[in-house]
């Protein structure tokens, strides 16, 4: 019996032995086909195939062992006995964390997602009273699930329902033919006066492969603004061309019992279906994102595109390097169907996404959305809708940035990313409110949804009604409990004053996105009361998007059409509350008073004071480098990009974050600004009276004032800096005494990605000496003029203060011309080449990407100072010689074709003066002469 115990562990030991042999030589080979020649990637193949080599020794020593106490038996030695050689086994631990498969961490992740609660429609937002034939695949099936009575359709029995729909919806991403839509179903179903509507989420590249759909169905809906104007160029006159969102359904993508996350898995859920492959950048889009989730030590699995998903391999792939940790859906049996896959996504912390559309603003990977709506934080490739719209999204630049994100981000950080996205997703993107503006577009009876907001407070104070008034939610009231029998309570039938009561306390002060998060937790849930909470992430996560059986303050709750009986008093509306369900929100959105300082954003901040508390700041902390941060309602951006970019920085501890308000007009940007500022020592902030100054002159002219420490730079709300790249320049430019600032390179995204390589552009016009650049005073004539960007420089700050300069106040294109003065003052520099920071250039709200007549007035108070200094220094007629026409041509008569019809003649006056500030001109380019004869 022991003879044969001996021979079946010695097989066993010797056949995990040759797996993990087996297994290492797999990593190996893996390894030596990836593309990449270093990546975390490539470092984890090699420490797994290492890991198993271990394992491969260990189990070789063992059968060693069990050899040499079966040999020695004989010779009087303990004989082995059955348990005996059990107990022969390799440590568990040794290489463990590079053993665990992929599919083990996926099931181990929808283990934890069956605790969770069922999905369910929002109080506010029940399922429509419809009928809907929907042709379409799982992006637009996803969007649209449970929200009504949604009939799948397909090749096979589109003619089993006759007329029985209220609506045919047909999306872009379904898989049935064009021909047989046109020629069959369409028509069929017209003749049974079933309205149709095509549903288009696709780029503009693909749009007129539907143009036959469109020409056939009653009414089109496009996510892509492109796309919309193409079908209405190219579909019959008259054609209803509707412009909508992607759509989120509740029923399946929800937050409802999300905290805390059931794993710490990553996971990359493949590609929308409809989506384009060809179209992803891998080297920079994907390497980043998957390379950076690895290096964060988390366990990653990343779903490859299935034949069935209608993506071909040969279009995109999860490149070879990653084989270890990518997965197809059959590896998971239990990752079938849409409800599964959403069990994941509700499961994780953190999710990720690839965008295969670049440059759209409005069409997105819907996976974006999806998570969000689940309360997962999104690391996903870059869009441009993304970047302008959700920028809580954290999109991958650097495989170093995306790791440090995910090591560093504390529960305070993360919770608030995911409670933006919640909120931005049940506002905008709600999968109800998009298919009934379908409905009621087509002719359908369906009532439009109303969010009205009754605040009610036993006292208005000053400051309570400054809370309500600022309230992100256009529609709150506020009043009194003794004025609230004046108002009507509305229901399904009566649209009443208000759908929503918010009972409010003068012992607190509310953000502006406190409304905005009942609102939406409304929709998404049944419940017909929420709560927010109070305390610390930390104390409260427990608690937070779950069902909860108290209201601890009745000041931080929001009722959904409460009886009119409740309406009496505080003491009625509390007792109404038994055996009401109750839905706890997060604790964000409200404060004590006395937790912030208190500033009037009409008045702003008292300058001298504030250089006193600067000066007293840096030097208490012992900064170092001042970042200049101006800002002007763009608040989820300074957050979420600036600000996010340098809470990532080894050196964060060591700078002065300048934040400087130029008089924003949008109340929740003041509130980042000051909450930010509380929240960090090394944080300040400045605000200018409300009403801005029409750029990012002044606030960096502010900031530099206010800067006191040894070094300083700026960064503009919406850019990021990239993988300490202010870290490096202030390293190199403290190791230069004779430097007075250090330069590296700008990385670009608008409708592709590119790096602007300064050194480069410089290399050939200016002095090389001692591993410094020394410009002269003629340096900008041999360079052209050609500027850099103050925002991936690092200059010693006395240097900076004694050139005395002032960026003109209103004008756009500021940073250029002050990088043009730096160059023409500066002694040395050192040049550091690597990009520094990340510049988004296709921000859709952003002043140089909105062209009008105010557009150029800004550039025209540039064009009068840098003209005039250019005097000043002798260099207009060098200017005027080899950059004046060529950027007049290529940049403001480019800018030029993008304004509208009826603001033209007023811009192209604006244009002429922008010329006369430079005197005399012959033009030579017959675009300018043109645009001359013209105008």
């Amino acid at each position: 019996m022991v003879d044969a115990a001996l021979a079946m562990h010695r097989s066993a030991l010797g056949a995990a032995g040759r797996a993990h042999l087996a297994a290492a030589r797999a990593w190996v080979t893996t390894a030596s086909s990836s593309a990449a020649e270093s990546s975390p990637a490539l470092t984890l193949l090699n420490q797994a195939s290492a890991a198993h080599m271990r394992r491969t020794r260990s189990y070789d020593e063992l059968i060693q062992i069990l050899e040499h106490r079966a040999a020695a038996a004989p010779r009087g030695g303990a004989v082995p006995t059955a348990s005996s050689v059990a107990e022969i086994s390799a440590p568990a631990e040794l290489g463990q964390e590079f053993l665990r498969s992929p599919v083990h961490a996926v099931e181990d992740a929808l283990e934890s997602a069956v605790t969770l609660p069922a999905p369910e429609p929002g109080a506010s937002r029940p399922r429509l009273s419809l009928r809907v034939g929907l042709i379409a695949g799982p992006r637009l099936g996803a969007g649209l699930f449970g929200l009504a009575q949604i009939i799948d359709i397909d090749a096979e029995n589109w003619m089993d329902l006759d007329g029985d729909l209220d609506l045919l919806l047909i999306g872009s991403d379904t898989s049935v033919s064009h021909e047989l839509l046109v020629d069959s179903i369409i028509p069929h179903y017209k003749e049974r006066s079933v309205p149709t509507a095509f549903f288009s989420a696709v780029g503009k590249e693909e749009a007129e492969e539907a143009t036959g759909i469109v020409e056939g169905c009653d009414a089109v809906f496009a996510v892509d603004h492109e796309v919309a104007e193409t079908y209405r160029e190219l579909g019959r006159s008259g054609l209803s061309v509707t412009m909508v969102q992607l759509p989120v359904s509740p029923l399946l993508h929800t937050p409802l019992g999300t905290r805390p996350a059931g794993t710490d898995l990553l996971a990359f859920m493949g590609l929308d279906p409809s989506s384009t492959p060809a179209k992803i950048h891998a080297a920079q889009s994907v390497s980043p994102l998957f390379d950076g989730a690895l290096a964060s030590g988390r366990a990653v699995a990343l779903f490859r595109p299935a034949e069935e998903d209608g993506l071909r391999a040969s279009q995109w792939a999860v490149p070879a390097e990653y084989a270890p940790w990518t997965l197809s859906r059959r590896e998971v049996p239990a990752l079938e169907g849409l409800t599964e896959t959403a069990m994941l996504q509700r499961s994780m912390d953190i999710g990720l996404a690839v965008n295969s559309v670049a440059n759209s603003q409005t069409l997105l990977d819907s996976q974006i959305l999806q998570l969000q709506a689940c309360g997962t934080m999104v690391l996903a490739t870059y869009n441009q809708g993304v970047n302008s719209y959700h920028p809580n999204v954290y999109i991958a630049n650097a495989a170093e940035d995306v790791a440090k994100t995910l090591q560093y981000m504390d529960l305070e950080e993360l919770r608030r990313v995911q409670g933006d996205g919640i909120r931005q997703v049940f506002t905008a993107h709600h999968g109800r409110d998009v298919l009934g503006t379908i409905a009621r577009t087509v002719g359908l009876h369906v009532a439009a949804p109303t969010d009205r907001v009754l605040a009610v407070t036993e006292e208005v104070t000053d400051e309570l009604r400054e809370d309500i008034a600022r309230q992100t939610h256009p529609a709150v009231a506020l009043v009194t409990w003794a004025e609230i029998g004046e108002w009507q309570v509305g229901s399904d039938t009566d649209a009443g004053d208000f759908d929503i009561l918010l009972p409010v306390s003068a012992s607190r002060r509310y953000s502006p996105i406190y409304t905005a998060d009942h609102v939406a937790a409304f929709r998404y849930q049944s419940a017909p009361i929420t709560t927010k909470l109070q305390g610390t992430a930390e104390e409260t996560d427990h608690l937070a998007h779950s069902r909860t059986s108290e209201v601890r303050k009745l000041s931080l709750t929001a009722w959904w059409r409460p009886s009119a009986a409740a309406l009496g008093s505080p003491q009625e509306l509390e007792t109404s509350r038994s055996g009401l369900p109750v839905y706890a929100i997060d604790h964000f959105g409200h404060r004590s008073p006395a937790t912030r300082r208190v500033v009037d954003p009409a008045v702003g901040s008292d300058f001298e004071r504030t250089a006193r508390e600067f000066k007293t700041t840096a030097e208490a902390e012992g900064l170092e480098l001042a970042v200049v941060v101006p800002i002007y309602n763009n608040g989820d951006h300074l957050r979420h990009k600036a600000f996010a970019s340098l809470r990532r920085s080894e050196m964060f501890d060591r700078m002065h974050v300048l934040l400087i308000n130029d008089g924003s007009t949008d109340a929740s940007t003041f509130d980042t600004i000051e909450e930010l500022a509380h929240s960090y020592p090394n944080v300040s902030a400045f605000h200018h009276g409300s009403g801005g100054s029409g750029s990012a002159s002044r606030p960096r002219n502010t900031g530099l004032a206010l800067s006191f420490t040894e070094f300083v730079t700026y960064l503009d709300p919406d850019d990021e800096e990239l993988d300490d790249g202010y870290l490096v320049l202030l390293d190199e430019l403290r190791s230069r005494p004779e430097a007075d600032f250090s330069l590296g390179t700008m990385a670009v995204w608008t409708h592709r990605y590119s790096v602007h390589d300064y050194h480069a552009w410089f290399a050939d016009g200016v002095e090389h000496r001692d591993g410094l650049v020394w410009p002269h005073r003629d340096t900008l004539r041999t360079l052209n003029f050609r500027p850099a960007s103050i925002e991936a420089l690092v200059a010693r700050t006395d240097w900076l203060k004694g050139l005395g300069l002032v960026q003109p106040v209103g004008a756009v294109g500021q940073d250029s011309y002050f990088f043009q003065q730096l160059m023409y003052h500066v002694r040395a520099y050192v040049p550091v080449h690597r990009p520094v920071y990340t510049y988004y250039g296709a921000v859709d709200t952003s002043i140089v990407n909105v062209v009008s007549p105010k557009y150029f007035r800004k550039y025209l108070i540039l064009e009068l100072d840098r003209a005039q200094w250019l005097r000043e220094v002798g260099l207009l007629e060098d200017y005027m010689e080899q950059r004046f026409e060529n950027f007049f041509v290529s940049w403001y008569l480019a800018k030029f074709a993008k304004v509208r019809p009826e603001d033209r003649e007023e811009a192209a006056g604006v244009l002429r003066e922008i010329a006369r500030a430079y005197g005399p001109y012959h033009w030579n380019d017959s675009r300018a002469r043109a645009f001359f004869r013209r105008y």
